[in-house]
């Protein structure tokens, strides 16, 4: 199969025929590198994935705590180049590069917030996914983990992951985006730490908040092209076990951002509130409105105005709640805090 015939495959085919081609090139180069090399490498490797998830997983709120964060990651990248040093691994090399590259060119920028976090993000995820397939694939030929602590805590970070419950995600994210005409990453962070007893909930609560953003708030390719965005928006999904303090889910996309006027208006007709009122009202409790029932800058009718109160009312029903935070053009973020889990929920699951 030469290359013209591949370009005219749709983009699926083409996405699959590459990804086999990077498959290949990948246990090619692990079949010739070094034995010892490429254990000491992908044992050092895999060590700084774990860190790299958690450095991604570390809460900041400010402008000096993502720069911290970006040097945290800037020194991981690094650590990981120099544990490669010794191995010819190019699909390795090539997205370890882009990863270096995405945080220099955040760094360059005056002022850093989170959703500027978000495209490198995705290239850092890229690279953490394809060292742990290169792992995956080593172990047959040599021996990774030598310490025995390691390998116990691998193997149950392994039976605490929710594989399936990122595969639906992912999954009904690019269904969704595919009808809408729309390009979109999903990246996902601590799944795995998910409590089982809340997959069903989550999922749920999930599905409505990554309908909405991909419906309503993510803009067209054409659109963000002529905004000057990338041409594929970023949709984040966080989980965050805060210990004693429960669990965080964050949800975050760089789409156009929420339409704090137009919701002013549309509660102020349904009189939720005065006209003075939504004038004097800052950003954010504009954006709270949002999960009042029929309030929605939706241009459809279908489900107009139900979708965030559902979200709202699974969050209550977790006895948790929800913040909504956006800046127009640029952001849409909704961040649930929830409680811990009782004894009894922990054994028998969330009833509905």
């Amino acid at each position: 199969m030469n290359d013209t015939s591949i370009h005219a495959m749709s983009p699926t085919h083409r996405l699959e025929i590459e990804t086999l081609r990077d498959q290949r090139d990948l246990y090619r180069s692990l079949l010739l590198s070094e034995p010892t090399a490429l254990g000491a490498g992908m044992t050092q490797a895999l060590g700084s994935v774990e860190q790299l998830r958690t450095l991604l997983r570390m809460p900041t709120r400010d402008g000096p705590a993502f720069r911290g964060k970006l040097e945290q990651l800037r020194a991981e990248l690094e650590a990981l180049a120099e544990s490669l040093l010794a191995l010819h691994l190019p699909t390795i090399s090539s997205r370890l590069e882009s990863a270096q590259q995405a945080l220099r060119e955040i760094e360059t920028r005056p002022e850093i917030t989170g959703n500027d976090l978000l495209p490198a993000m995705v290239v850092l995820g890229e690279l953490c996914s394809h060292i742990t397939i290169a792992a995956d694939c080593a172990s047959v030929h040599v021996p990774l983990i030598e310490d025995e602590q390691a390998a116990a805590e691998l193997e149950a970070s392994q039976r605490r992951a929710q594989p399936k419950f990122a595969a639906a995600l992912q999954q009904m994210s690019e269904k969704l985006a595919a009808a809408q005409g729309k390009a979109i990453t999903l990246v996902t962070l601590g799944l795995e730490d998910i409590p089982e007893a809340w997959i069903s909930a989550l999922f749920d609560l999930l599905g409505q908040l990554l309908r909405n953003a991909i419906e309503h708030g993510f803009e067209t390719p054409a659109q963000r092209l002529a905004r000057a965005k990338p041409e594929q928006g970023t949709l984040l999904v966080e989980f965050v076990d805060r210990g004693a303090e429960g669990f965080e889910l964050n949800v975050q996309d760089d789409g156009g951002g929420l339409d704090a006027k137009g919701i002013a208006e549309i509660a102020v007709r349904k009189g939720l509130l005065s006209a003075d009122a939504s004038e004097e009202m800052d950003s954010a409790k504009l954006a709270s409105l949002i999960f009042q029932p029929g309030v929605s800058t939706a241009k459809d009718g279908a489900r107009r105005g139900q979708g965030m109160q559902i979200v709202r009312d699974h969050v209550h029903r977790l006895g948790g709640r929800i913040q909504a935070a956006s800046k127009n053009g640029q952001y849409t973020r909704f961040r649930i805090h929830l409680p811990p889990l009782a004894l009894e929920e922990q054994r028998v699951g969330i009833r509905a």
